[in-house]
């Protein structure tokens, strides 16, 4: 297949990747229009990057034959989409050859497991009094309690009763952004912070009824679904960060590929489908919950279900080299 780059991105780097989606491996150069560039990446998805976020892409240098294989990989991958643009299920390969080899590595990456001072600096992180300060390093505990403080049942309440819809997802964007280890600025902040105003309302309501609303969770789960869908914000990250951060012991944050990874290693029926669903989020909590009880029964039991999401992230990601010195 021909790649479509007219003459003047000559310059454009063919492969790369990007430092802040290490799931999606390696991009090929597919096409360059209206400032735009498209790449085909190992994850089987094409993205597309937007002139301004150019630099961001890391060019990587492969072998003549590497660099074919690669092309091969991602064209074959794209290939397999159906006509109407939805990815068809595939089978995922896994990264791991099963559970022990992933314990094993996760005692290789935090020595002491989730009780260890690396595993609470690099993951939890520790909350931070004034966590709206421009210094504040975005961590996850960081994060927690930003959504405490202001997703509280009181003071969603308050807000609705006064009509403050537009403050309410004010709010919800200050915690998007306490949450940038969790979440990728390019597919969740940047177009959730450039969401019309018209859409306020309804997500000010969705959110607080999916946080406080007394009705079955898988209702009030679909019921924001829906309400991002019309605003085109139904990723599976936003649908589920502000539950897994206000209340970590019973919700799971949720980046498909590493669900995806870990489901085919063990050969969990996940059954992903790319549209959130309150059903298909009932498989992703019960794959954690099978995660969680082997972690517990190899001596390492995780504190609520974001230290088992970072279990999958770390282990299912690209290793980094040890740093020299």
């Amino acid at each position: 297949m021909t790649v479509n780059v007219p003459p003047a991105s000559a310059v454009a780097p063919m492969i790369v990747k990007h430092p802040g989606c290490p799931e999606w491996g390696l991009g090929y150069l597919s096409e360059e229009r209206d400032d735009k560039r498209f790449y085909d990446f190992e994850d089987g998805m094409s993205h597309s990057i937007a002139k301004a976020f150019w630099s961001k892409l890391e060019p990587v240098t492969l072998g003549a034959a590497e660099a074919r294989a690669l092309e091969k990989k991602v064209r074959g991958l794209k290939d397999q989409r159906s006509p109407s643009g939805k990815p068809k299920q595939k089978a995922v390969a896994p990264v791991l050859p099963n559970f022990d080899a992933q314990f094993a590595l996760f005692l290789e990456i935090f020595p002491g497991g989730f009780t260890s001072a690396r595993f609470a600096k690099e993951e939890r992180g520790a909350e931070d009094p004034n966590p709206t300060a421009k210094k504040a390093k975005a961590t996850r505990a960081i994060a927690a309690a930003t959504a405490r403080d202001l997703l509280s049942r009181e003071v969603l309440d308050k807000q609705i009763q006064a009509g403050a819809f537009a403050e309410i997802v004010a709010n919800v964007r200050t915690i998007h952004k306490a949450a940038t280890g969790l979440l990728h600025p390019l597919g969740d902040i940047i177009p959730f912070s450039k969401m019309a105003a018209e859409h306020d309302r309804a997500v000010a309501e969705a959110v607080r009824d999916l946080l406080h609303g007394s009705d079955a969770y898988d209702a009030r789960f679909d019921r924001l679904v829906a309400v991002l869908g019309k605003a085109k914000l139904a990723t599976w990250p936003l649908a589920t960060v502000l539950s897994a951060l206000l209340n970590p012991e019973e919700h799971v944050f949720v980046k498909p590929s590493f669900y995806e990874k870990q489901a085919a290693m063990m050969s969990f029926p996940l059954k992903y489908e790319r549209a959130p669903s309150a059903a298909a989020y009932e498989r992703m909590r019960a794959l954690v919950d099978d995660i969680a009880q082997k972690l517990t029964e190899k001596g390492q039991t995780p504190r609520d279900k974001m230290d088992v999401y970072s279990f999958m992230s770390r282990t299912m990601s690209p290793q980094q080299p040890p740093k020299k010195g």
